[in-house]
């Protein structure tokens, strides 16, 4: 799908970035967001967007929006973009539709920075019929010698030649070895968490991994409060106290409140409203993007994160 703003692409667009769609679909806003799966051309971005049953936003684009139409969107954000300093070798890991962002940062290395580093990518799908971009990737590895594609099933066809099974550490090991490689994953549910524990179990630096998590809408983890709640907002060394509405996020209220609150997705996909709960009982609506070890930790997801009662919470400055 080709989209093109009204007042030019934002400046600053990267590869592997995404944009959160707003629609007004059967009476209520729906967001999502979706990946930028070409870089921008003659004034336009370009996302793609598999139908899926079910799935309200999808349903949308791919059966009732139509050319000359518009659509709200907020973006490109997302940190899940190429090193600033070129590794001796690129691995991309993808699993379904993760293999989006890794379109565009294939289209930067390869037709717009013409590097010659080697560059694998190892794309993990459930049957050959699922493979997206099949064609434009089968294209570049024919025109540039240092691509080298990989496809993995889960759920292969007879005959079936490549690999089989679930893409792990060793996958992307084999790719790469003995190279100082960079590693970009990108896929659903613990695809990203699993196969980077494994990297770093395995010696792969943790700051030579970066991931993006295609995570499904962040639905209710427990009822969400019926009464208002206050809570003590700390962002750069100043506070505010918010009284939270029955059914507003963290987000919703701190934002309503004038409270200087980093936010992208809006979804609890891609972790840029992460805050710290300091006391208080604050919950956060899963599946979404924090890790094991973060919940532990005490962080939340602004965006779909709810009190309880009485809490504080901080945003803490990125290093």
């Amino acid at each position: 799908m080709v989209l093109a703003p009204e007042d030019g692409i934002p400046h600053g667009v990267r590869a592997g970035q995404f944009l959160t769609l707003i629609a007004q679909i059967d009476g209520r806003t729906v967001k999502r967001a979706y990946s930028l799966s070409e870089l921008p051309k003659d004034g336009t971005l370009t996302i793609t967007s598999k139908r899926v049953a079910g799935g309200v936003m999808s349903m949308y684009l791919n059966a009732r929006l139509r050319a000359g139409d518009w659509i709200q969107f907020a973006g490109p954000s997302g940190d899940f973009v190429l090193p600033a300093r070129t590794p001796d070798y690129y691995v991309f890991a993808a699993a379904g539709s993760g293999i989006t962002p890794i379109m565009a940062m294939l289209e930067q290395l390869l037709d717009h920075e013409h590097s010659r580093r080697p560059i694998t990518v190892v794309y993990g799908n459930r049957r050959e019929q699922d493979i997206l971009f099949r064609s434009r990737l089968d294209a570049w590895a024919d025109r540039h010698e240092n691509l080298s594609i990989r496809y993995w099933l889960s759920k292969p066809a007879k005959g079936w030649s490549g690999g089989v099974g679930r893409i792990d550490a060793g996958a992307l090991l084999d790719a790469a070895p003995g190279s100082a490689a960079f590693y970009f994953l990108c896929g659903p549910g613990n695809f990203n968490t699993a196969v980077r524990s494994e990297l770093i179990a395995r010696g792969v630096p943790a700051q030579a991994i970066v991931s993006e998590q295609f995570t499904t809408l962040a639905r209710e983890s427990r009822p969400h409060p019926k009464d208002p709640h206050p809570v003590l907002f700390r962002v750069g060394g100043s506070e505010k106290e918010v009284t939270v509405r029955p059914g507003e996020t963290l987000l919703e209220a701190g934002l309503r409140a004038g409270v200087a609150l980093p936010f992208s997705c809006t979804m609890g996909g891609c972790g840029h409203c992460k805050i710290k709960v300091l006391d208080g009982d604050v919950a956060t609506d899963t599946p979404n993007c924090l890790t094991e070890l973060e919940r532990q930790a005490g962080y939340a997801l602004a965006c779909c994160a709810y009190p309880h009662r009485r809490a504080t919470v901080t945003v803490e400055e990125k290093v």
